[in-house]
């Protein structure tokens, strides 16, 4: 006997599962687009576990008589196709007749139908794809299929659902994308007994955004439209203020087909070059209606990759028509998303420059520094303030917030700060081949050189201080060595450890809102949101629904005092996506504390006193990583005695 045999009907019908139903989100989307090309204008969907134990999808489309329903749940039944040149003239959502038969052979399903002209429905019961029962039932116009227990015959595929709440989440998007595309529809979503979307149909694509997301969102977005031979691009597009970290908020819609297509997505990220810096997706509800035979739906079960015949030309025409767009609104934007500057706070030096080569041109004075200050023999040798005249510095907005770096007592017979040279001969207090702690020579250390245990910083002497250079860096000797440290990036450290301690232990200090700020989610956000809740306020954040889609911020971390909270709150959210969202959200705090710091931090340009310089320099020898700023800048570099000696030709 062969070995070769045909599989059983069940066996097959769960191996064509696996490709068209991967999740609950999956198996919705193919009940949603049957409700759709059923002609129904209402369509309700209740779900239960997020979809794992129960997803039923109601419609009032045009339903289905005895015979239809039990012919649905046959492979490859379908009333969309007749023959093979239909294939490239498919204008209905489904067409491939697998996703009933498919969905009812990894569930216990029923079905229940009727249409307009009959006097009564039909229900039928399917257990795993066996039919179990028909009968005759009472109902008014449309469909409903009801999904329990997905994927009960097969654990190994159960195992692999995600929590319920991220089961939802895709759900929730799922059902948005859909109501984008079908605008003269009502969507209805409810999970657990609670209406989570209740979408009424509008008249413009306008007013569906505004449904989901708000004025906000809509005082932010661009029309676009046009024809170009056989290609129409309509939508709306974001101005480059309105960016996001990943491509969630990209509604990419073919002749009414929600996909995800990398042409397209290309395209998009084309339209947007020069407007910001770095991966950068912009929000953006895109159409795109072409003819039937220069686009392919059949290329995967699913049904959300197309290809099109001709990839150049709607990509081109697309980036176009969306940058003109952009270009036509250009004099709003603001001046820092403008092609070629960048902004930003902290940044790493790709490269140091030698110390002892002499610039081809003479520098010019800092900016804001008075020319005075840098020469006393000039202007009798009158010298700036200490501290600049005026407002607050940042430095002292930040001691507001946390106090003040605290004074450290001089150890008794120590030196006094002043500008005399360093001594000779301090290499022989090291021992031979052994380079100082606190050391950055040409190359930033490997991983783990800059972390320091407490046995180091127990034998490190503290540097002396000699002075002061263009009020910008602090000069110091070590061991026989000159040190030359950033005054601004030292202070950066000591603030971002600070945060960091207080994040560690739980003790983040909050900063209350004067006028509770509200800020409108959608959907999806706040499912996003109730799973991170409690993190959020264990970072010190207070955030409470309000009213509907509506949350109020009454507190939030000290160190996040004047960011824009709808854009950070948002962005949150955004990084609560997936398993890691714990661990996404700390990285992302961590961000913000970086930055904060780094605004905060002392500035080139600003007088330090000596006793200042001291507290900063023993404040960072306090640090496990004394060596590098939160963005991986060097605060110190080294020069040996042997270095200065033999660029002076001593040696």
């Amino acid at each position: 006997m062969g070995r070769i045999r045909v599989l059983p009907d069940h066996l097959a019908n769960q191996i064509a599962a696996g490709e068209v139903v991967e999740r609950p989100a999956s198996a919705l989307k193919e009940l949603v687009e049957n409700s759709l090309d059923a002609g129904a204008d209402k369509i309700r969907v209740v779900l239960e576990a997020g979809g794992k134990r129960r997803l039923r999808v109601e419609d009032n489309g045009c339903g289905m008589d005895r015979d239809d329903c039990l012919m649905a749940l046959e492979r490859h039944a379908t009333s969309k196709l007749t023959r093979a040149e239909d294939l490239f003239s498919i204008r209905s959502l489904g067409f491939r007749g697998e996703a009933l038969p498919s969905i009812a052979s990894v569930s216990r399903m029923t079905l229940e139908s009727r249409r307009a002209e009959d006097e009564s429905g039909v229900r039928v019961e399917l257990n795993g794809s066996k039919l179990f029962k028909v009968t005759e039932i009472s109902r008014p116009p449309g469909t409903t299929i009801t999904v329990d227990q997905l994927f009960f015959n097969i654990p190994a595929r159960r195992k692999f659902l995600r929590k319920t709440e991220t089961e939802l989440s895709w759900m929730v998007n799922l059902i948005t994308q859909y109501s984008m595309a079908h605008i003269d529809k009502h969507f209805i979503l409810e999970h657990n007994d609670r209406t989570i979307m209740d979408v009424t149909p509008v008249k413009s694509l306008k007013e569906r955004i505004y449904q989901h997301f708000g004025k906000s969102m809509i005082d932010e977005l661009v029309p676009f439209e046009s024809q170009r031979d056989w290609l129409k691009v309509w939508g709306l597009t974001a101005l480059p203020t309105l960016l996001k970290n990943s491509r969630n908020f990209q509604f990419l819609f073919v002749n009414g087909r929600l996909v995800k297509d990398k042409v397209l997505a290309h395209a998009i990220g084309e339209a947007y070059t020069g407007f910001g810096e770095g991966k950068i997706y912009p929000v953006i509800f895109l159409f795109l209606e072409v003819p039937s035979e220069e686009v392919d739906v059949n290329v995967h079960p699913a049904k959300t990759e197309v290809k099109f015949i001709n990839a150049n030309a709607v990509h081109d025409g697309v980036r176009d028509i969306v940058r003109e767009a952009l270009v036509a609104e250009r004099a709003d934007i603001p001046y820092r998303f403008r092609e070629g500057y960048h902004e930003h706070p902290s940044e790493p030096s790709p490269t140091r420059v030698d110390p002892w080569s002499r610039p081809a041109q003479q520098q010019s004075p800092l900016p804001g520094s008075d020319p005075a200050s840098q020469s006393p023999l000039f202007q009798g040798g009158q010298r700036p303030p200490v501290a600049p005249q005026g407002g607050p510095t940042p430095y002292d907005r930040f001691v507001r917030s946390h106090g003040e770096i605290q004074a450290r007592e001089p150890a008794p017979g120590a030196p006094a700060a002043t500008a005399t040279a360093p001594a000779p001969g301090g290499d022989s207090q090291r021992p031979p081949g052994q380079a100082p702690p606190m050391a950055v020579r040409g190359q930033p250390a490997a991983e783990n050189e800059h972390l320091f245990d407490e046995q180091q910083r127990k034998e490190m002497r503290m540097p002396r201080i000699i002075g002061q250079f263009r009020d910008s860096y602090i000069l110091a000797e070590q061991d026989g060595d000159l040190l030359l440290i950033d005054q601004h990036v030292v202070h950066e450290r000591i603030l971002y450890d600070q945060i960091s301690a207080s994040l560690a232990a739980g003790a983040v200090e909050r900063q209350a809102l004067l006028v509770p700020q509200t800020i409108e989610l959608t959907p999806a956000q706040i499912v996003d949101l109730e799973q991170v809740l409690p993190a959020l306020r264990q970072f010190g954040f207070d955030l409470d629904p309000f009213d509907g889609n509506t949350y109020v911020i009454r507190e939030v971390p000290i160190f996040l005092e004047g960011e824009r909270l709808d854009t950070l709150v948002a962005e949150l959210i955004e990084k609560a996506r997936g398993e890691r969202r714990e661990t996404a959200i700390e990285a992302m705090i961590d961000h913000y504390a970086a930055t904060k710091a780094c605004k905060a931090a002392v500035k080139v340009n600003m007088r330090l006193t000596p006793e200042k310089m001291e507290h900063m320099l023993a404040r960072l020898y306090e640090s496990a990583t004394p060596m590098f700023c939160p963005h991986g800048r060097p605060i110190v570099l080294r020069f040996s005695n042997e270095e200065i000696e033999k660029n002076f030709h001593r040696k």
